[in-house]
């Protein structure tokens, strides 16, 4: 089951076509460098079909749409139950990066796909039997090797994104000294916060964002490898994270025009799951007023509404 190809293409055109407002993330100076005409769409269906349209090619940072797979790694260490007690599934009322939230939310590090969550989900592997550069060397590799087995191939972080990010993350620093206040971080912080931005440094072009969602479209078994790297149940569990959480506070606006669990990343990456059907993959860096991809937004939009043959 996928698209009609002439339907797809139609929207692809349409949409590269329009002048639409966004700019590239200010905040991280190399993602402010990227080519904002950058434009990319890839499907593939749980057979293992893909299509690709325009730059599918080009890689960009994966950024937060990181954070499904890093919660994915950690829940093949991890119960749901322990991972909800831990982390938790609460949504946020402000910013994804709100320091007020992690203060005033109930939980404090509120869900998995908020910027403190996230940290937070990451410190869960943390070994407080290795040193911390063993740490370090380990968690990043279980992260970039969990990343690639979804995408079925070998990806590579990016070490100028990375320094960009670090060099540029004395926010994400507050809100870890304030999760550890209410005893809800789990690992080193420095160690932590360099691996979480190594995660979110990792390039991924619109196939491989393509290829990952239809793995967990298809309940964690890659349609292209073969290979099952995550349980149908934890699958199910990531899937309705995506869908409350995914798009920060886009998230219940877009809900309502689509119904489709979807995470975004500040590089411009729209993912896009179809439950026990397909997954999709949309790159166009510049943003919308959410943090999400202008032309990423707008693309799902109209192929929601696309039947499926």
């Amino acid at each position: 089951m996928s698209f009609n190809y002439d339907e797809v293409n139609q929207i692809y055109k349409n949409i590269r076509s329009m002048k639409l407002k966004g700019s590239n993330a200010s905040y991280i100076p190399d993602l402010q460098k990227v080519d904002p005409n950058i434009y990319a769409l890839s499907i593939c269906n749980i057979n293992g079909e893909i299509m690709n349209f325009g730059d599918y090619d080009t890689e960009v940072g994966i950024e937060s749409v990181s954070k499904v797979f890093t919660l994915a790694l950690v829940l093949q260490k991890y119960s749901i139950k322990t991972v909800l007690n831990k982390i938790g599934n609460m949504s946020e009322q402000h910013s994804f990066n709100s320091l007020n939230d992690v203060i005033h939310t109930q939980n404090h590090t509120i869900n998995s796909f908020v910027n403190a969550g996230a940290i937070a989900t990451t410190s869960l592997l943390y070994d407080k039997h290795k040193t911390q550069n063993e740490n370090e060397k380990n968690i990043t590799e279980l992260i970039l090797e969990n990343m690639e087995s979804f995408a079925g191939r070998k990806l590579k972080i990016n070490n100028n994104l990375y320094l960009s990010e670090y060099n540029n993350s004395e926010h994400n620093n507050k809100l870890i000294k304030k999760l550890i206040k209410y005893n809800r971080f789990y690992g080193d912080p420095k160690t932590t916060l360099k691996v979480y931005t190594k995660q979110c440094s990792v390039m991924a072009n619109s196939k491989d964002v393509a290829i990952m969602a239809a793995t967990l479209a298809n309940y964690g078994k890659n349609p292209i490898t073969k290979q099952n790297i995550i349980s149908k149940e934890k699958s199910e569990y990531i899937i309705t994270h995506m869908a409350n959480h995914g798009l920060y506070n886009e998230s219940i606006l877009w809900w309502k025009n689509t119904f489709l669990p979807t995470k975004s990343g500040v590089g411009g990456i729209i993912m896009i799951i179809i439950p026990g059907i397909m997954g999709i993959g949309i790159i166009s860096p510049p943003l919308n007023k959410f943090g999400n991809s202008t032309k990423g937004i707008e693309t799902g939009k109209l192929i929601a509404n696309l039947p499926i043959y």
